[in-house]
């Protein structure tokens, strides 16, 4: 893994790798930063120094090399061992997530799920479902370091305050509640109602 990478240089080479993944690089192993840019609709000059950053370079004629470009990648973001995440509340979008961690080289791992119902559901394949009640022992018993929020707001201070004295080291919060947390935990915020309207914003300009 390489340290102090740009935040936005890590989301977007975890974009690239998932793009190149399914890309048929076994016609085509090679592929230009203008066409990969193209794929995912940003500037070819991002694409270009990002992987300048983790050191990676390709032929002036063909291009980079995909195959190897995605072995790099992993190397540049992914952590030695798998980490354990946990689902807080997420119901039925956590399983429409719940393919991105069935990649074999996935380093991301579903510990547990966890509802606000007296009777939990399975979410997952395999994966435990527990009441909220148990989720600080489970959270420090199976060494879970990221959470998934996806909670009523008015749930999400108390839940928070939980999963941050569980040990949590992430947390990806999908509510609109702004959250409070100590410095050395991280927080990546996905507020869809201010997602949907810029959608709504743009496709009404």
């Amino acid at each position: 893994m390489i340290k102090n990478l740009p935040p936005n240089t890590v989301e977007r080479l975890s974009n690239y790798r998932r793009k190149l993944i399914t890309y048929p690089y076994l016609e085509k192993p090679f592929i230009h930063s203008h066409r990969l840019a193209h794929l995912l609709k940003i500037n070819p000059a991002h694409v270009r120094r990002d992987l300048m950053l983790i050191g990676f370079t390709g032929d002036v004629h063909k291009g980079y090399d995909i195959e190897k470009l995605i072995i790099e990648i992993g190397k540049a973001i992914d952590c030695k061992d798998k980490q354990k995440v946990a689902f807080i509340g997420i119901g039925d979008l956590g399983r429409a997530v719940a393919e991105a961690f069935n990649h074999e080289d996935s380093k991301l791992e579903i510990s547990a799920t966890f509802r606000l119902s007296e009777e939990p559901k399975v979410q997952f394949p395999n994966v435990q479902c527990y009441n909220v009640s148990k989720m600080k022992q489970i959270i420090r018993k199976n060494g879970v370091e990221i959470v998934v929020l996806a909670l009523p707001n008015a749930d999400v201070k108390e839940i928070t305050q939980l999963v941050i004295d569980a040990g949590v080291k992430g947390i990806l919060n999908f509510t609109s509640v702004h959250l409070e947390v100590p410095e050395h935990i991280h927080v990546e915020n996905f507020d869809m109602m201010s997602k949907l309207e810029k959608l709504s914003y743009f496709t009404n300009a």
